[in-house]
């Protein structure tokens, strides 16, 4: 799974993170078989006997390179069905919306973690648990909060019944530039201890140089940090457990907030969104002038061609002790329109099986969703950076699902985002920001999830 970098002021609803603009998509087999429509309209049964099916995939060549090797495998194990994989590199959750509204979308769709609640709302995936229960795919032995991400009980995400299996899960970690470390005499972070956000304060003030003190500093310390992780750790959370409403304005969830708003106009350890409008917190980090950055498993690939030397460490800790933060996934479910769901539920337990997991495990984008894969060297990849790979490993124990998992209509999240700029731009405190946005954010919720609060 990849993702694009983290926007300052705007949370990532979820897919946006794969997707770019583009006006097409292309359709192209392991085979050669070639269908421009593609989608559940195009399924048939041949006469020789085998099953045609359709699957949308997003990605760069890398990442379809892979997803071509995945697809042939599969079909010289299984001989009796064919799969057209439906190319969508860009803008893929406005296309897929088109597809599922119209009708023509593929058998098998890859689904964001964060496009997922409001297209099982929607009634548009196939209840799957049934199929899995009566397969070999070996739960227990998946991340509980992979898994759970993709459950509905018709009402709340995350409880009820499988509607889509695991691609995989990308936790995020804290990447850092050994190389600006050792110019500046500082040991390289524990990759077992996390530090304090305290020390991460600390640690970022020393590693951030402004020569001629104007406020705009050459070399910042830290990027753009994921607040969502500070919070939580903090012991704060962002909704009540039933999520019928907003409880960001809590003391324990200001007070991180207020600190990750500090780390840049405060102590302009972070670079404020004026200096991320003309370089992004990636780029920074690739070019030097950013020492940590925030990210996910998903960056791996493109920082192993960086020419400095970089490795990883756990997320700093709140109150509570627990290094946290939110993971991303993706998943494979089966359109309800298919024609061929036995099929198609054999395509997804392949892909999302031990087999399927090998084969995309190997190009080091995000953790295998099999437990027993990740503590191998196939995920490990010893010899390669980073370093202290395990460190993902133990981020994928604790971290939870992007707030926008939470509830199916994400209205109330789009209010947070445009809201909170003003925190990131230093105009309101946390607590000023957040008591005053909380009623407009409850009734957001309410509008947007009345089947949360039916009793």
């Amino acid at each position: 799974m990849r993702k694009k970098s983290r926007s300052w002021l705007i949370l990532p609803v979820f897919l946006l993170l794969f997707s770019n603009l583009l006006f097409g998509c292309s359709a192209f087999t392991g085979s050669s078989r070639e269908n421009p429509t593609g989608g559940v309209e195009a399924s048939k049964k041949n006469k020789d006997g085998t099953v045609s099916l359709s699957i949308s995939t997003w990605g760069a060549p890398d990442e379809l390179a892979v997803f071509k090797e995945l697809v042939s495998n599969f079909e010289k194990d299984h001989p009796n069905i064919k799969l057209r994989i439906i190319h969508i590199p860009n803008d893929y959750s406005g296309k897929m919306n088109t597809m599922l509204a119209g009708g023509t979308a593929p058998d098998i769709v890859f689904v964001s973690d964060g496009d997922f609640g409001r297209w099982v709302k929607a009634g548009l995936f196939l209840n799957i648990q049934e199929m899995v229960d009566n397969s070999d795919i070996k739960l227990d032995d998946m991340w509980e909060s992979a898994l759970g991400r993709y459950k509905f009980d018709g009402k709340r995400l995350g409880q009820g019944d499988l509607y889509a299996l695991p691609k995989d899960i990308g936790p995020s970690v804290l990447y850092y530039n050994k190389e600006l470390f050792d110019k500046a005499g500082l040991p390289y972070p524990d990759p077992k201890k996390p530090m304090t956000i305290e020390e991460f304060r600390d640690l970022a003030i020393k590693l951030t140089i402004d020569k001629n003190k104007d406020g705009k500093p050459e070399q910042y310390g830290s990027g753009p940090i994921w607040w969502e992780a500070f919070v939580w750790s903090n012991g704060g959370e962002v909704l009540n457990k039933d999520r019928t409403e907003f409880v960001l304005n809590s003391p324990e969830a200001v007070e991180a907030l207020q600190f990750v708003a500090d780390m840049t106009f405060k102590y302009h350890a972070a670079p404020d969104p004026k200096a991320l409008q003309a370089m992004s917190a990636d780029q920074m980090f690739e070019t030097g002038r950013v020492a940590m950055v925030f990210n996910g498993r998903w960056m791996v690939p493109t920082y192993r061609k960086l020419k400095f030397d970089w490795d990883v460490a756990p997320i700093p800790v709140g109150k509570t002790g627990i290094s946290t933060g939110w993971s991303g996934s993706v998943g494979y479910a089966i359109n309800k329109k298919t024609k061929f769901p036995k099929e198609a539920f054999e395509v997804i337990r392949y892909l999302a099986g031990e087999e399927g997991q090998k084969i995309q495990t190997k190009l080091g984008f995000a953790i295998p969703t099999y437990k027993s894969l990740s503590n191998t060297d196939l995920f490990l990849q010893p010899g390669q950076k980073p370093e202290h790979a395990e460190v993902f490993i133990e981020a994928a124990k604790n971290q939870r699902p992007g707030i926008w998992t939470l509830t199916p209509n994400n209205k109330w999240l789009d209010m947070l985002n445009q809201k909170l700029a003003d925190l990131w731009n230093g105009k309101k405190s946390a607590k000023e920001l957040m008591d005053s946005i909380k009623p407009g954010i409850d009734k957001a919720l309410k509008e947007g999830n009345p089947e949360l609060f039916e009793k």
